[in-house]
């Protein structure tokens, strides 16, 4: 769901690579700026380019930035490809949306694509990466001038003068994103995302797609196959957000699943040896770190704070694999906390995105003294510093109105698609998937526990040969 969360725990190299433009990669030219376009008749005939390090290609599609106004200002989005490895087999194409929102695909394509998909996929599929509006190499770029309010409080006041701050900084960072975005901020919502993906399948003329999408991509995959049910072939939603469950509900959801996957940790570090906190009392140590807070850091002036602490852990539970790095940065941070300071604010986009899709609509001080409260129960040693709880503090007051507010989807006309749950995912917790499998008509529900995690392909190689299972036969079982 999180730009934190899937652009860290990956590997670090990887961080660097999904959480920004391809054009930072050295090797990889942007489609932005690069790709050329004819024109025929209404239809843009595509013109592709060598990209990247992974033999992909690239090139651009033109979208309407308002789709009740199609003929009015467009926006361009950045597509890049891995073609099927076995022609002669292709079943066509398969788009791939990595979460965020916020997240460029370009990168997972065009510089991580043998190492992620695999073979059987790539040797089938024509692997599409877009870069949703506003992200990474399409253009214009969402961007916000940095507020000048003074909060205090931060994202966790605690009396009613800083809820105002908090109210009056959100308002002032929304104003910060129409001065430097103008009227894209008020198309960056989850729907007009979809609309974009079936632009570009026109684009590249095929009928059918099918979908391989990630954490909050599993939103852009539902409300295409709401609106475009005739164009899916196969969808995987592969840790899905429920979009009917409202503010309160995803903020306890979300804290009692990262306080599950914290306790997990805590249990691993002391049933195993190769945890340098083993024998340690891991909870203790932690929140003593984060009651001692800000911490010194190397190279950092004002040393490391709570916030950064806890959402770097958070980041991290993501993915077993990363649990010794964790535990390392946990027993180093005493005497230097380095290893959170670059821990920071969310993307432009993934705040415009997040507050078009899941408005914290209604909620006054008391409303958020509660709010707090039950974030902190559910979650004791997670202490709020976790992505639903930014959510929901992010979107408070935020003056833009919401183009995709709380709501169920209802699809329908679909093959059957196939819904990824983890039983132990710290960010999307099983049952915001079975409510999102119950508004899918036809859908199935695949859980996996063989490993704790936010997604089964960054986590469950077992699972992953599921999903491509599916996508290849169509059948979800």
């Amino acid at each position: 769901m999180r730009r934190l969360v899937l652009g860290v725990a990956v590997v670090s190299a990887w961080a660097a690579l999904v959480s920004g433009s391809t054009s930072a990669v050295a090797g990889v030219s942007s489609p932005a700026a690069s790709a050329r376009q004819t024109q025929t008749g209404t239809t843009p005939a595509l013109r592709w380019h060598a990209c990247g390090l992974e033999g992909a290609d690239c090139t651009s599609v033109p979208a309407p930035l308002d789709y009740e106004h199609p003929e009015g200002q467009k926006v361009t989005l950045a597509i890049s490809r891995l073609k099927a490895t076995d022609p002669s087999r292709r079943i066509g194409v398969l788009f791939f949306n990595p979460g965020g929102p916020g997240n460029a695909a370009g990168p997972w394509i065009q510089v991580l694509g043998k190492d992620m998909f695999p073979a059987r996929l790539r040797a089938k599929f024509d692997i599409i990466g877009m870069d949703p509006r506003g992200v990474g190499d399409s253009r214009p770029l969402v961007r916000c001038a940095e507020p000048t309010s003074d909060m205090d409080g931060g994202r966790y006041p605690r009396t009613r003068a800083q809820f105002d701050q908090l109210l009056a900084g959100n308002r002032d960072l929304a104003a910060g994103c129409l001065s430097e975005s103008g009227p894209l901020i008020r198309h960056m919502d989850t729907p007009t995302i979809a609309k974009d993906f079936d632009q570009v399948r026109s684009a590249l003329g095929e009928e059918k797609v099918s979908l391989q999408f990630l954490s909050y991509g599993t939103q852009y995959a539902a409300s295409y196959a709401q609106q475009f049910p005739h164009r899916v072939r196969a969808a995987v939603l592969d840790g899905p957000l429920d979009h009917s469950m409202g503010t309160e509900s995803m903020v306890a959801d979300g804290a009692a699943a990262a306080q599950d996957v914290f306790d997990r940790f805590v249990a691993w570090c002391r049933s195993d040896e190769t945890c340098v906190l083993h024998g340690h009392d891991v909870k203790a140590e932690y929140n003593a770190l984060l009651d001692r807070a800000p911490l010194p850091a190397q190279g950092s002036a004002d040393g490391v704070t709570a916030e950064q602490i806890g959402f770097g852990v958070y980041a991290q539970l993501i993915r077993q694999s990363s649990w010794p790095q964790v535990a390392q940065q946990i027993a180093d941070a005493s005497t230097d906390a380095a290893a959170f300071a670059a821990v920071g604010a969310q993307s432009a986009a993934y705040r415009v995105t997040t507050c078009q899709d899941m408005p914290s609509s209604g909620i006054g001080y008391r409303e958020f003294e509660s709010l707090l409260t039950t974030a902190r129960l559910q979650g004791p040693d997670i202490r709020g510093f976790q992505e639903t709880w930014d959510v929901a503090a992010g979107c408070l007051g935020w003056p833009i109105p919401a183009g995709n507010p709380w709501r169920p989807y209802h699809v329908a006309g679909t093959p059957p698609l196939l819904v990824v749950s983890g039983v132990h995912d710290p960010a999307t917790p099983l049952a915001w998937g079975k409510a999102t499998t119950s508004q899918i008509k036809g859908s199935r529900l695949l859980t996996w526990d063989d490993a704790t995690g936010h997604t089964a392909f960054l986590n469950s190689p077992k699972t992953l040969e599921r999903e491509v299972d599916y996508l290849i036969s169509g059948r979800t079982s």
